[in-house]
């Protein structure tokens, strides 16, 4: 009897590169997308000469990432961020400030107050308090600082990766660097000196044609095309298999697997769970998705009398801007946009500003946008292009008693032998977490 094929469900990152490593692996596959297009939230277009990405802008790229490119056909694709993306800036009174990771360098940055340059400086000295339970950024933040030091250093930065709300993020989700620095040296600070390679220093790479082309190069690798408008609705088990339920362009149909994977959004994976574990499809609803909008702006590079020579700038929360922060594309990718033009991306809604999104009307906050940005930045003119869109459900929130989701799902895959999580709010949000999952989860299996 022919092998029984792995059940894919979900056709972004995640389930494109788990594919293409059981394919690797000579592990038989198929393929479901709810939705008519392949990619998730890897998605690029070309607007007026500007090459734009509604996903991520950029990959940091380890050597190892490097070669999966190279693999898949993209070397000559490959950009890498020009010098200039080294430099990162932090609004405050509509001035943008150079700041570096590294807290030492904030000391002699007018970003921060005296006060907060001393809570930095001392920090070491510090013994620390006992916590009994998981911490909140802001909690942790403040405990081992100050407010000033949570709302203008660490809610931009994670504002920029998770569009979060730092009251509610885990510390140890999203930066457990930090908790476990103060549990080995009994300071942050000293645990950063120790560790001076936790910071990064990877390589900043994007795609000539824009990032969407890794989705594609990997769907072109498929001996099995993606089946699109297939949408799973309920998975049960039956005689040591799983029966999966599902409607392709809106026909019912039902199949029998041995083994399934889900890299769909938690909510998505709730709703076929709910008659396998209705706890677990519970837990899994509560995952936040805030809306978040993108919008991309071209200008004359005549118009912008302070350009950004750096991969972008952050607006904590607490500066009441319409948005969260902008990337400076062609600072670090020069080729994204005609000669003489600038391209920004901007990124609006996310855990603190998406009532935005429903309150406002889209073009009165592009417009606020706009005037925010002209503010800070100088411009002169109109934008020569403009191009808005909006994620309804962006990125999954790690928020406190993440962890207990985490459990939930371990005790589920062993209570469940044959189905896989792999959703992004499990195994990272990067691309190349999610690229190296795949690896791992495809290599167990064909172990298996």
């Amino acid at each position: 009897m022919p092998e029984q094929p792995v059940l894919i469900v979900g056709a972004g990152i995640s389930g494109l590169s788990i594919a293409y490593e059981l394919q690797r692996q000579q592990v038989p596959y198929v393929i479901m997308e709810a939705s008519g297009r392949i990619g998730g939230v890897l998605k690029s277009l070309h607007v007026d000469g500007f090459e734009l990405d509604a996903g991520p802008n950029s990959i940091a790229a380890s050597p190892e990432m490097l070669q999966y490119l190279e693999d898949l056909g993209l070397g000559d694709k490959i950009l890498v961020a020009a010098a200039a993306s080294k430099n990162r800036f932090l609004v405050r009174n509509k001035q943008l400030h150079a700041v570096s990771p590294h807290p030492f360098k904030i000391l002699g940055s007018k970003y921060l107050s005296g006060a907060s340059k001393w809570k930095l400086f001392s920090e070491r000295f510090r013994k620390s308090a006992p916590v009994k339970e998981e911490e909140s950024v802001s909690e942790f933040i403040g405990r081992r600082f100050n407010k000033e030091i949570a709302e203008y250093v660490f809610d931009p930065v994670l504002s920029g990766i998770y569009a979060g709300d730092p009251d509610r993020l885990s510390i140890a989700e999203v930066l457990p660097m930090l908790p476990k620095w103060e549990r080995t040296y009994g300071s942050v600070t000293k645990g950063l000196m120790k560790e001076k390679g936790a910071l990064g220093g990877r390589k900043i790479i994007s795609l000539s044609g824009g990032n969407g082309m890794l989705a594609m190069a990997l769907a072109s690798r498929l001996s099995v095309p993606v089946r699109l408008n297939c949408a799973v609705s309920a998975i049960r088990s039956a005689e040591g298999q799983y029966k999966i339920t599902y409607i392709e362009n809106g026909q019912q149909a039902e199949i029998s697997v041995a083994r399934v994977i889900l890299t769909t959004p938690a909510y998505a994976t709730a709703a076929m769970l709910q008659g396998l574990d209705a706890p677990l499809a519970n837990r899994l609803k509560q995952v936040e998705y805030p809306e978040m909008g993108v919008l991309h702006v071209g200008y004359n590079a005549a118009a912008v009398a302070r350009p950004v020579d750096g991969f972008g700038f952050l607006a904590p929360n607490a500066e009441h801007l319409h948005f969260l922060g902008a990337i400076c594309n062609t600072a670090i990718f020069p080729g994204k946009a005609p000669q003489g033009k600038l391209l920004l991306t901007v990124f609006t809604g996310g855990a603190r500003l998406q009532h935005l999104l429903r309150d406002t009307n889209d073009a009165v906050l592009q417009q606020n946008i706009l005037g925010e940005l002209s503010a800070i930045l100088g411009i002169s003119e109109a934008p020569v292009m403009q191009h808005f869109e909006v994620w309804q459900q962006a990125i999954p929130q790690l928020n406190v008693g993440h962890a207990r989701l985490r459990e939930q799902v371990r005790q589920f895959e062993a209570a469940h032998a044959g189905i896989h999580i792999a959703g992004n709010y499990l195994h990272g949000v990067a691309v190349p977490a999610l690229v190296q999952y795949a690896a791992s989860l495809a290599a167990t299996i064909a172990k298996n």
